[in-house]
């Protein structure tokens, strides 16, 4: 497990989506795990389109879905697997 990083907890607010910061954090997470690891890994909502389009664009693809992954009150939530060679 130590060729894999794990991208946990992006969150930009709102009022900063849309200035390049999204991408910035994420370069310079992938630049810094060059170094450390092979590939990065990292889960989303099925649901969170924006966030899989920005992703996608960031060169993660998907690998996997999984069901049931989040529970918030009564309600479940699946989750792609994404992931990036580097």
């Amino acid at each position: 497990m130590r060729h894999k990083g794990i991208l946990v907890g992006m969150y930009v607010r709102e009022s900063e989506r849309g200035s390049g910061l999204a991408d910035d954090i994420v370069n310079a997470v992938i630049e810094h795990a060059r170094a450390q690891v092979e590939q990065l890994q990292l889960s989303v909502a099925t649901t969170n389109s924006r966030a899989i389009r920005f992703y996608e664009r960031m060169g993660f693809e998907k690998y996997a879905m999984e069901p049931r992954a989040l529970k918030m009150g009564g309600n479940y939530i699946d989750e792609f697997l994404m992931m990036r060679f580097l």
